[in-house]
C-alpha cells in the first residue's frame, strides 16, 4: 500500500518531492498512516492584479493551514481561506495543507490566471524622478536642466521635447513639486515670470508636493511653422515619444490640470489676457502620430478653462482624459488654443499641467 501512495503522490504532485518524502517516508504502519492522499478540489480563474479568493469552506476547530505554490515551494499564505493577487498570467498549481496534531490532509488547486486589461500599461511615475538637484523655486523645485538646452527630458519609456535656446527662457516640458497655487497677476504677470511652476492641483496625482509636468507651448517659431500633417521633433513644441521603436503602444490616458498663471488670467485678466466672457475657452488638443510620422487629423481635446455656457468652468483638480481613440501611437504632440487671441497669436498663457501618462504596450505575435 505504502508504495501505491508514494508513486500516485508523485504523479499528482510532481514538484513537491520534499513534502511526499516527509509524507511517506516517516510511516511505520501502514494502518495508520496520519495523511491523506490529496484531494484536487477544482479549478479557479482569475486576472492579473485582481485578488483572488479561495474558500475551502473546511470547518475544523485547532487546525493550522498552509497555502503552498507547488511550483516554487512558496508559502502564499497561513490563512484558511486563501486571499492572493498574482501579477504574472499562467496557470499555478496550489497545495493547501490542513494539520490537526499528528494529522494532515491536503487539498489542490488549479488557479489559472489570464492577462488583465491593464496588464500591459505603462504608466508615468514621477515618485521615483530626482529633484534633489534641482533649481529652487517657491513651494518646491524644478528639472535642474530646464534651463538648459539641447536636453530632453526622459522618464521610465517617454522622452519629452525640451528646449532653452535663449537665456532665462524655455519651452517644452520640465518637471516640478511645487505646491504654489498663487496668484501673481497683481504685478501685471511679471510676478508669473519667477513663480510659473505651479499647478492649481498644488501637485501632482499622489498629492500635494509630488512632482508633475508642466508644459509650455512655444508655437510661434514652430507648430505654426511645422509642414502639416507630417511629424518632425524639431517643428514641434511639445511632444512626447513614447518608447525606443522597438515596441508598439496604443494611447490610454492622461491627467491634466490647470496651471495657475492661465487660471488666473481667464477669471481676471492679466496684463496680456482679458477676463474671460461668455462664449470664450482656452483648450488643449492632443494629436498622435503613427510609426510613418503621420499626424492623425482628429485630436483629443480637453477644455482648461469653458464659457460657452452660461458660466466659466475651470477645474482646480486633476481631470482624467480618454486618449484611447487615437489608437497606436509613437509620439503624442500638444497643441493649445484660446479665444483670447491676437495676430501674434495667444493671448492667454500657454501652460498646462499632466501626470499619469498611460499608454498599453501591444504584445508581438
Amino acid at each position: 500500500m505504502k508504495k501505491h501512495l508514494l508513486k500516485f503522490s508523485s504523479i499528482l504532485f510532481l514538484g513537491l518531492t520534499l513534502l511526499t518524502a516527509t509524507v511517506f517516508t516517516s510511516c511505520s504502519n501502514d494502518d495508520n498512516v496520519p495523511y491523506s492522499i490529496p484531494t484536487f478540489s477544482g479549478n479557479v480563474e482569475s486576472v492579473t492584479f485582481d485578488e483572488v479568493t479561495i474558500d475551502p469552506k473546511l470547518n475544523n476547530n485547532g487546525a493550522s493551514y498552509r497555502w503552498i505554490n507547488n511550483a516554487t515551494q512558496q508559502v502564499l499564505s497561513t490563512q484558511q481561506v486563501l486571499k492572493y493577487t498574482f501579477n504574472t498570467p499562467g496557470t499555478y498549481n496550489l497545495v493547501l495543507s490542513e494539520q490537526n496534531g499528528s494529522s494532515y490532509r491536503y487539498y489542490t488547486y488549479n488557479v489559472i490566471v489570464s492577462k488583465s486589461y491593464n496588464y500591459n500599461y505603462v504608466t508615468l511615475d514621477l515618485s521615483t524622478f530626482n529633484l534633489t538637484d534641482g533649481l529652487n523655486a517657491q513651494g518646491g523645485k524644478i528639472w535642474s536642466k530646464t534651463y538648459t538646452d539641447k536636453v530632453l527630458l526622459q522618464h521610465q519609456i517617454f522622452t519629452f521635447s525640451h528646449t532653452s535656446e535663449y537665456p532665462a527662457t524655455w519651452d517644452g516640458f520640465t518637471v516640478s513639486n511645487v505646491n504654489d497655487d498663487k496668484n501673481y497677476n497683481q504685478d501685471g504677470s511679471a510676478g508669473f515670470i519667477e513663480n510659473q511652476w505651479g499647478s492649481m492641483a498644488k501637485g501632482g496625482l499622489k498629492g500635494e508636493g509630488s512632482p508633475f509636468i508642466i508644459g509650455y507651448w512655444s508655437y510661434y517659431m514652430k507648430d505654426w511653422q511645422a509642414t502639416a500633417g507630417t511629424f518632425n521633433e524639431k517643428q514641434y513644441s511639445n511632444w512626447i515619444k513614447i518608447g525606443n521603436g522597438k515596441d508598439s503602444y496604443k494611447a490610454v490616458d492622461i491627467n491634466i490640470s490647470n496651471h495657475p498663471w492661465p487660471y488666473y488670467g481667464n477669471l481676471t485678466g492679466d496684463s496680456f489676457a482679458r477676463k474671460f466672457e461668455k462664449g470664450d475657452y482656452f483648450k488643449v488638443m492632443i494629436y498622435g502620430v503613427d510609426k510613418n510620422n503621420k499626424i492623425n487629423p482628429k485630436p483629443v481635446t480637453h477644455y482648461l478653462a469653458d464659457f460657452r455656457g452660461d458660466k466659466l468652468i475651470m477645474s482646480k483638480d486633476w481631470n482624467k482624459v480618454d486618449l484611447s481613440s487615437l489608437g497606436e501611437v509613437s509620439y503624442l504632440v500638444f497643441q493649445m488654443e484660446t479665444t483670447d487671441a491676437g495676430d501674434y497669436g495667444p493671448n492667454t498663457a500657454v501652460y498646462f499641467c499632466m501626470d499619469g501618462l498611460t499608454v498599453d504596450k501591444i504584445d508581438k505575435n
